[in-house]
């Protein structure tokens, strides 16, 4: 495979894009989203609420209503409130 001055090969351009991996610049080196936001022009997207994720998780696991489903959020989110519930859940499920 040839490099031509200033540009990346094809393959290594396709495998950053598909693996997510942090942009790179003309020279190979890694760029950080912040350097490519300003690059750009454009400003970085602002966190995801942590506390949608769990609703999320939370409502999936009433969804598949099962004891694996109520055990794994507990284990995953011990000390977040829906936990209160969810443990209320698990012990309906499997009794006194």
């Amino acid at each position: 495979m040839t490099k031509r001055s200033g540009t990346l090969p094809v393959r290594l351009v396709l495998a950053s894009a598909i693996a997510g991996c942090v942009p790179l610049t003309a020279q190979g080196q890694t760029q950080t989203p912040a350097a490519a936001a300003e690059k750009t022009g454009g400003g970085m997207a602002p966190a995801r609420d942590p506390d949608i994720a769990v609703q999320e998780e939370f409502d999936a696991a009433r969804q598949r209503g099962t004891v694996e489903a109520w055990e794994l959020f507990i284990a995953r989110h011990p000390d977040h409130p829906l936990a209160t519930t969810a443990r209320q859940e698990l012990q309906r499920l499997t009794g006194p």
